[in-house]
C-alpha cells in the first residue's frame, strides 16, 4: 500500500467513524415562524480535514507555487534578430514607432540620418558583447563618436525657444549612443566605401581586440548587414552608389577575412619551422655545467616526445627541397619586409596537404626586390594573389629563400591607412 492509498484509508475510517456517532442521535426540533415543527436532519459529511489530507493540499499548493516561480519572464530582445543576421526588405521592425516624425527625409541632415540609423538599427537588433565590440570600432573608425547617452537631435525648441528653426524638439531621442559629426574636418569627406576599405583591408586585422575567427566571420557580415539597412531605410539616397561600393567590399571581406585568418595561424608553416631549426645558429653550451646539460637532454627529448619532432625529422622535411642541407648554409636575414603575393603555383584539389607548393612574393618598398618560398598546400589554398603581410625571410648559401615568420596577412583589397602610424595601433 503506498502513501495516497494509506492517507485515503485513514481519511474515510474516521469519515465512517464520525458518520456512526451520529446515527442513533434523534433529528433535531426547531419551530418556524408559524410554531410549525421543522425535522431538520444533519447532512451527512463526505470528507473531514485531517491532518494528513490539510498536510497534502499544503504540498499540492507548495508544489504549485514553485512551478509559477521556474516561469522565466521573457527577455524584452527575445524576439528580435541578430545583429548582422540578413533580413527581408519589407521586415517589420518590432520596434517601429519614430519619435521624429520622417527621420529619413532628406530635408534632415545627413548626421541626423545617419545617427538616427545606428539608434534604430541598435534598438531592434540583439548584440553580443563580441558584435557590439565591432559595432562600436567600426563607428569610431568611421568618425563616429560611441558613448552612453549621446544626444541625438541639433537644435531643439529647448535649446531656442525663440528660434523658428528650432520648432522639432529631438528631447525623446536622448538615448540615442552615437554622434555623428556636423561638420568634417578639412580635407575629409563622407566616403562609405573607403571607410569600408580601410577597416576590413586593414585597421581590423591589426586591432588586438579581434583576434579569434568567429570575429573575422562575424565582423564583415554585421557591418554588411547594417549597410543594407540604411539601404532598405532609404538613410542616404545621395551616397547610394558609395553605400553599395562599401558592400561590395563587404563581400569580399566575408571570403578572404576567414582565409587570413586561418592562414596566419598555421603560417610560416612545418617547412619553413624547420629550415629556420636547422640553419639558424644553435644554442651555445660551452658554457653549461654537466649538470646544466642533463636538464637541457631532458627538455629536448621532452619536446621531441610532445610534439614528435627531432633533429632527424626536421632533416628529412628540409630535404624535400634541399638535398644536401649540410653544405648549405645562412647567408642572411630581411626582417619585417612588407611583401606582395605574385604568383601561386598550380596544384590539385586531391594534392596531399603537406605538398609543398611554390609562392613568389614581391617587395612592396622596392621593386627589384622578389622572393620565392614554399608552403603547405593546406596553407597555399587559403591564399590568394594580391594578399600582402609583414615577413621575415632568410637566403641561403644555395640562393633559396625561405620564411623564417609571418604576420599581419592582408586581404586583395588591402588599402594604407593615411590617418594612422604604426604607434596608433593597439598591437
Amino acid at each position: 500500500m503506498n502513501q495516497s492509498e494509506r492517507e485515503d484509508l485513514v481519511t474515510n475510517l474516521v469519515n465512517e467513524a464520525y458518520i456512526s456517532s451520529q446515527e442513533n442521535e434523534d433529528y433535531v426540533s426547531d419551530n418556524g415562524v408559524d410554531g410549525e415543527q421543522i425535522d431538520e436532519e444533519i447532512p451527512q459529511l463526505n470528507e473531514l480535514s485531517t491532518p494528513i489530507s490539510l498536510q497534502k493540499a499544503k504540498k499540492d499548493e507548495q508544489d504549485a507555487e514553485k512551478k509559477k516561480k521556474k516561469k522565466k519572464k521573457k527577455s524584452k530582445t527575445s524576439k528580435l534578430p541578430e545583429a548582422g543576421a540578413d533580413i527581408a526588405d519589407d521586415y517589420v521592425e518590432q520596434n517601429n514607432e519614430d519619435v521624429i516624425d520622417d527621420p529619413f527625409s532628406p530635408e534632415n541632415p545627413l548626421a541626423l540620418r545617419v545617427e538616427y540609423a545606428i539608434w534604430k538599427y541598435r534598438k531592434n537588433h540583439k548584440f553580443t558583447e563580441s558584435r557590439q565590440a565591432i559595432f562600436n570600432n567600426y563607428l569610431k573608425f568611421g568618425g563616429i563618436t560611441t558613448g552612453p547617452n549621446m544626444f541625438l537631435g541639433r537644435s531643439t525648441s529647448a535649446d531656442a525657444p525663440d528660434d523658428p528653426e528650432a520648432a522639432l524638439d529631438f528631447e525623446a531621442a536622448k538615448i540615442a549612443t552615437d554622434v555623428v559629426p556636423d561638420e568634417l574636418e578639412d580635407g575629409v569627406e563622407v566616403n562609405f566605401t573607403e571607410v569600408a576599405q580601410v577597416y576590413f583591408g586593414n585597421a581590423f586585422i591589426r586591432n588586438s581586440l579581434f583576434i579569434g575567427l568567429q570575429d573575422f566571420i562575424d565582423a564583415p557580415n554585421l557591418i554588411d548587414a547594417f549597410l543594407r539597412y540604411l539601404q532598405i531605410r532609404n538613410v542616404a539616397p545621395e551616397y547610394a552608389d558609395d553605400i553599395a561600393g562599401a558592400r561590395a567590399i563587404c563581400a569580399e571581406a566575408k571570403i578572404q577575412l576567414p582565409k587570413c585568418k586561418r592562414a596566419i595561424v598555421l603560417l610560416p608553416g612545418k617547412y619553413n619551422t624547420a629550415c629556420s631549426e636547422f640553419f639558424q645558429e644553435k644554442m651555445d653550451t660551452s658554457w653549461m655545467t654537466s649538470e646544466t646539460l642533463t636538464v637541457q637532454k631532458r627538455f629536448l627529448s621532452f619536446v621531441v616526445d610532445t610534439v614528435g619532432t627531432s633533429d632527424e625529422d626536421v632533416k628529412n622535411i628540409v630535404q624535400k627541397k634541399i638535398k644536401n642541407p649540410e653544405n648549405v648554409k645562412l647567408l642572411n636575414t630581411e626582417t619585417y619586409v612588407f611583401v606582395e603575393i605574385t604568383k601561386i603555383s598550380h596544384f590539385d584539389e586531391n594534392t596531399d596537404k603537406n605538398e609543398l607548393i611554390a609562392v613568389a612574393l614581391q617587395h612592396k618598398e622596392d621593386d627589384q626586390k622578389s622572393y620565392e618560398i614554399f608552403v603547405e598546400k593546406e596553407i597555399a589554398e587559403l591564399l590568394l594573389v594580391g594578399m600582402v603581410f609583414r615577413a621575415d625571410l632568410c637566403k641561403l648559401s644555395n640562393s633559396s629563400w625561405y620564411l623564417d615568420k609571418a604576420q599581419r596577412l592582408m586581404p586583395t583589397f588591402y588599402m594604407e591607412d593615411t590617418c594612422m602610424t604604426e604607434n596608433d595601433y593597439d598591437f
